[in-house]
């Protein structure tokens, strides 16, 4: 082997995206040294197929100088199945993106291929527990290697009020208006449309409503032609801190999730957190969150206007959502769960 301490080898689907979090986090672990690998070139289906089968060899030749072999997300674990039977490995299931939308013929061979997965690997981390319920189901003998590990991140400093006060300036906020994010890839399954919808509807019946819309996707051109008064869009932020400071609410209105970290780092800031009821979302943001029905313009619109109407409760779920970041959803905490992990599966296999 190649380094004196464990090499740990991050099997990514592609770059980018939460996993990319997940692994800078799970850097400082003590006495394991990693890097990272994507498996395609390409976000886009057939293109990045066909760059996955072109990498394998690569893939294959780094997988054998490490120790343990960790896959991100359902995808690269199914690719790299292999993999993971051959060698100490676990695999982080980041929200089963593949499972979940994949319909009839297609659900069947995921579920199919997940079973492998699970039996190939020496552990399953699934950042919610309903990630786990949902694997349970297909892991059989091998249900004691599914846990569940959530995702968790370093607490940051208090936002201080003149802090805060330079920030909304510096986006033109007024005093009196609540200021929503959406902090994320602009895409179908983040819903970034129903967010700009039920905030131009709030602001229609008069409540002083701003969206904040922070990032770039297919969306973004749609999201543009609905900018007004209630909907700024300002395309990709580097000054992720400045937002999160000026703001008082956190919107995910996704189809599914893991465990965001943008939803993190905005509890964590003292946002409240208003979600949908999508997979993961309401088990994240526990009783310091709003949730509604996902799709349900009309219930986020009303959920935005009354929030407006009551500060004293925006700021109340914000401090709750801080402590449960402080207390539950830690990096301390999800670093010792992983590196548990690596050390059971090195064990296994001496």
């Amino acid at each position: 082997m190649a380094h004196r301490v464990p090499h740990v080898l991050h099997v990514l689907p592609h770059r980018g995206g939460g996993a990319e979090t997940y692994i800078d986090l799970l850097e400082e672990i003590e006495g394991f040294h990693h890097t990272r690998l994507a498996l395609a070139l390409d976000r886009r289906p057939v293109p990045g197929l066909l760059s996955a089968a072109a990498r394998y060899p690569l893939v294959l030749r780094r997988a054998r100088a490490a120790h343990i072999v960790h896959a991100h997300g359902d995808v690269a674990a199914l690719l790299a199945q292999p993999l993971l039977a051959r060698q100490p490995s676990v695999w982080t299931t980041h929200g089963l993106h593949f499972l979940r939308r994949a319909e009839g013929p297609a659900s069947q061979g995921a579920k199919r291929g997940l079973t492998r997965v699970i039996a190939a690997a020496g552990h399953t981390l699934c950042t919610s527990e309903t990630e786990r319920e949902e694997l349970l189901a297909l892991a059989g003998p091998y249900r004691g290697r599914v846990m569940t590990v959530r995702n968790g991140i370093d607490l940051p400093a208090p936002v201080q009020a003149p802090a805060r006060a330079q920030a909304r300036a510096q986006l033109g906020l007024d005093e009196g208006e609540l200021a929503v994010l959406f902090l994320g890839e602009l895409e179908q399954r983040k819903r970034p449309l129903d967010a700009a919808a039920a905030a131009a509807a709030a602001g229609g019946r008069g409540a002083p409503v701003v969206l904040l819309v922070a990032g770039e996707g297919p969306q973004a051109a749609e999201l543009r032609e609905r900018a007004g008064p209630a909907v700024r869009v300002l395309g990709y932020r580097r000054d992720r801190d400045r937002l999160l400071a000026a703001s008082d609410v956190l919107v995910l209105p996704s189809e599914r999730e893991g465990l965001s970290f943008a939803l993190l780092e905005a509890m964590g800031a003292g946002l409240a957190p208003v979600v949908s009821d999508g997979p993961g979302n309401a088990e994240a943001v526990g009783d310091a969150g709003i949730v509604f029905g996902l799709g349900d313009v009309d219930a986020l619109a009303g959920v935005l206007e009354r929030l407006a109407a009551q500060p004293l409760d925006v700021r109340r779920r914000g401090h709750a959502a801080r402590r449960l970041v402080a207390t539950t959803l830690t990096a301390t905490g999800m670093r010792d769960a992983v590196a548990g992990a690596y050390r059971d599966v090195l064990g296994a296999s001496a």
